[in-house]
């Protein structure tokens, strides 16, 4: 689960910095998260260019459906504990 959400803040800022910060990590913590997802699914999920990232075609439909799997998952707890 840490994969996928240091995976999801990457995605949405396209920063690992400041995935980094808003998960309270540090900048190397979410990128060893983000390779290691990577070599899971064997798929290059960002692009890595000097300075910055940008995702891949394959992160931007994978960082769709991680997102929308994370919301919902977001959605089932708040409802079992406002149940």
């Amino acid at each position: 689960m840490s994969l996928l959400c240091a995976f999801e803040a990457a995605a949405r800022h396209q920063s690992f910095t400041a995935a980094a910060a808003e998960l309270h990590l540090t900048q190397s913590a979410v990128s060893r998260q983000i390779r290691a997802l990577e070599d899971r699914l064997g798929a290059e999920l960002f692009v890595r260019e000097r300075q910055t990232v940008r995702l891949s075609p394959a992160g931007q439909s994978y960082a769709q459906e991680v997102r929308a799997a994370l919301l919902r998952i977001s959605h089932a707890t708040l409802a079992i504990r406002t149940n």
